[in-house]
């Protein structure tokens, strides 16, 4: 088992920032915002609670809470 302490993380700051700016702040897999929208089409997300698994820079939680009103 890893003890947390010995953990490295996934992505350092350098990694992380090139890619936001190549996905878009908060994304760090190529889609973005526009991918998102296409995925949850035709759902009401509005009130409903999510989980975002592996939810990276956040981006994508950040984008259904916002724009389509998940709690």
């Amino acid at each position: 088992m890893i003890e947390t302490a010995d953990a490295e993380p996934e992505y350092d700051d350098t990694a992380i920032r090139f890619l936001e700016a190549l996905w878009g702040e908060g994304y760090l897999s190529p889609g973005g915002p526009d991918e998102v929208d296409r995925i949850v089409e035709g759902l009401s997300l509005k009130g409903k609670t999510i989980l975002d698994i592996g939810c990276g820079a956040g981006g994508i939680t950040l984008h259904l809470m916002v724009k389509h009103g998940a709690a």
